[in-house]
């Protein structure tokens, strides 16, 4: 019984590549979403009700946790965001900007 025990619980407790992998997604996702509402906001097209509502709903959608949105690296990464956004709040060209997104990547761990 033992025997089966012991890798039993170590499976459950010890974080996995594949939980590593979703923790990240779900860190990046609550960035990206953080930084694109955050131009919006800035631009005066949000409330700042509407800007909490829009990042939980969207999160929730997803089945993400909520608590990613208000840990601190997580809100430096958005804001990283934002401010690459400008303007443009529907721009997705920051994705390409592999120096930008190594050092999101680097806050999000």
């Amino acid at each position: 019984m033992k025997r089966f025990l012991i890798p039993l619980l170590a499976a459950i407790t010890l974080p996995t590549a594949v939980n590593a992998d979703s923790l990240t997604t779900q860190k990046a996702y609550a960035a990206s979403i953080l930084g694109g509402n955050l131009c919006f906001l800035r631009q005066g097209r949000l409330t700042k009700q509407s800007f909490v509502l829009n990042v939980e709903n969207l999160m929730l959608k997803k089945g993400y946790d909520l608590d990613y949105l208000y840990k601190d690296n997580v809100r430096k990464a958005g804001k990283l965001i934002a401010n690459k956004l400008g303007n443009d709040c529907t721009s997705q060209d920051f994705l390409k900007d592999q120096e930008l997104m190594t050092t999101i990547m680097d806050i999000l761990r």
